[in-house]
């Protein structure tokens, strides 16, 4: 993002914000249209950025979207896509979010499980209608080079290929009130593989049409997921797309016929949302420790989880830098205001050595899987600001939140009552 437009922000908003550039979401979106088949449809993944301002605008962009949450599914109503252009994933739903599912007349469910099926089912009889539904596969081999592998590993997520058989089928058969329209795969995130992907989308397209085939069923839907990654880290490169683009063409024309009146969907999250995207913080402190220089910020892992890479054992550094102070001359760790060693966004990151109190660091590649994935709850600081920089002016898609305020406007109890 340019820095005269976060230079810009920074006089009109108090930090810690997110600032997301709508002219890089098109640019995103544009090249992965051109990558992929014309005829095929992308699905935006709402789980990657779920502001409902960046939801209006995705569906302008993308063909529909991919939910995994009554929450999200609420979000994507109200944000006006149409039900017949969202599809619903996800290991552990709910009757509820079943029901709501079903009540808005949605796409369709990808389905992980025969029990969710027959709970399917059964919902569906209820409303004496019938809900259409694809299988998601959890493949026995996986080539992804996804830093995070959803399939042909052991997983919580779809149904494993082996266990689809004709006893399988024939119990699919029996639910009077499912529509199996066909299949889904997700193999992994943030893949920067182009063969790697290539692979997997054959085998996906190879495995629909075998079980198609095997058990007749119509294919008429066929979800090969995403996984377009997004270079992070210096020793990583970018998807080579256009490499990608020359195989995919090779794929579709050698499956044209069997795949005629297959709708294909590609989903995507991360690669459309997080290039368009800064998390800016304002250094608060500059201190020294055993040798180590700090720089504490009003902004951490509470806002960033993913750039304190909670929860791994490994950790890289996010790009970064100071605004207007371009230098990397000086080694720091960068870390939050929260009571916890964890709060580090960066660890012996190389800043301008002329970093000083009052200066904004600026953490790229935020525009996914930023502020909904993170605690934010955590000690309770005001959540921060979410804006879009559009046609040349700033549209907040988010105001500041005030824990306080959260928790004034809590239910009230008699606390006596625990006390007894």
């Amino acid at each position: 993002m340019d820095n005269k437009i976060i230079e810009k922000a920074v006089k009109q908003f108090e930090t810690p914000f997110y600032l997301y550039d709508r002219d890089i979401i098109r640019k995103q979106n544009k090249k992965l249209r051109e990558t992929i088949p014309s005829n095929s449809s992308l699905y935006y993944s709402i789980k990657a950025n779920p502001l409902i301002g960046l939801c209006q605008f995705m569906r302008t962009q993308t063909d529909g979207t991919e939910v995994s949450s009554k929450g999200e599914l609420y979000i994507a109503l109200k944000a006006g896509v149409s039900p017949n252009n969202i599809v619903f994933s996800g290991p552990g739903k709910t009757d509820k979010e079943l029901e709501y599912a079903i009540d808005n007349n949605i796409k369709l469910i990808n389905v992980e499980s025969l029990k969710e099926m027959e709970l399917i089912n059964e919902i569906s009889e209820a409303r004496n209608k019938i809900t259409p539904i694809a299988i998601r596969v959890n493949p026995s081999d996986s080539h992804s080079n996804a830093r995070i592998k959803m399939s042909g590993v052991s997983s919580q997520f779809g149904v494993e290929e082996t266990e689809l058989n004709k006893l399988f089928f024939e119990s699919v058969r029996k639910l009077k009130y499912v529509q199996l329209m066909g299949v889904q795969v997700y193999t992994g995130t943030q893949n920067l593989d182009s063969e790697s992907l290539t692979i997997n989308i054959k085998y996906i397209i190879s495995l629909a049409l075998k079980l198609s085939n095997q058990y007749r069923f119509e294919l008429k839907y066929l979800n090969l997921g995403g996984g377009f990654g997004v270079p992070y880290f210096s020793q990583e490169k970018e998807l080579d797309m256009d490499k990608l683009k020359t195989n995919l063409i090779a794929i579709f024309e050698q499956y044209c016929n069997e795949l005629r009146g297959t709708e294909i969907i590609f989903e995507s999250g991360r690669y459309l949302m997080a290039e368009a995207g800064v998390f800016v913080v304002k250094i608060l402190y500059a201190k020294e420790s055993k040798g180590s220089h700090y720089l504490i910020c009003n902004g951490g892992s509470n806002f960033h989880s993913a750039s304190a890479f909670l929860g791994r054992f490994v950790r890289s550094n996010f790009p970064m830098h100071v605004l207007n102070k371009e230098e990397q001359d000086k080694v720091y760790t960068v870390t939050g205001s929260l009571c916890t060693p964890t709060d580090v966004i960066g660890q012996d990151v190389k800043l301008d050595s002329r970093s000083e109190i009052g200066d904004y660091i600026i953490i790229e590649k935020s525009g996914a899987y930023g502020l909904t994935n993170s605690p934010s709850e955590f000690l309770s600081h005001e959540n921060p600001m979410e804006i879009i920089y559009a046609d040349s002016k700033f549209y907040i898609l988010r105001e500041k939140v005030c824990q306080q305020y959260k928790q004034d406007n809590q239910n009230d109890f008699n606390v006596g009552v625990i006390n007894e």
